[in-house]
């Protein structure tokens, strides 16, 4: 493709972009942290954002399908699609610890590296227990953490 050419389609789509937002069209660009699926099944139960002061880097998000109770922690923001460590902790908890923010663990699982997107899924039976969850996003020598409660019980 010659200069010319390639400057007369970036002329034609900026034109029409421009075109297209004057009269309220709809643009659509790449998926971003809004349109990231889970990849835990079922629904969710729970989402804390993880924040660096004020902005948000990232969420926590628990799901429960019946059966499982399923975390993940995904990236959101400015760090969306950079590479950093992240990491995620699931625990199964005796009804007792309801409520708390501690849990005599059952069993857990848990996920963690340098990921662009996620850290986890990563699952327990949920089944007459409780659950709590943690994430986390390291950026620039700081751990940016957010645990849930114990419950979901």
């Amino acid at each position: 493709m010659s200069v010319t050419t390639a400057l007369k389609t970036v002329v034609r789509t900026s034109l029409a972009t421009t075109m297209a937002v004057f009269l309220g069209a709809t643009i659509l660009t790449t998926a971003g942290p809004a349109a990231a699926e889970s990849r835990c099944s079922g629904t969710m139960v729970e989402s804390l954002s993880i924040k660096k002061s004020s902005t948000v880097i990232g969420y926590l998000n628990l799901y429960w399908d019946g059966t499982y109770n399923c975390a993940e922690t995904q990236s959101a923001g400015s760090t969306w699609g950079d590479s950093k460590k992240m990491g995620v902790i699931i625990k199964s908890c005796p009804l007792s610890n309801k409520g708390s923010y501690g849990c005599n663990s059952i069993a857990s699982d848990s996920d963690g590296g340098t990921y662009r997107y996620y850290a986890g899924p990563v699952r327990v039976n949920g089944v007459n227990r409780c659950v709590q969850a943690h994430g986390d996003i390291t950026l620039g020598g700081y751990v940016y953490l957010v645990s849930t409660r114990v419950g979901h019980c």
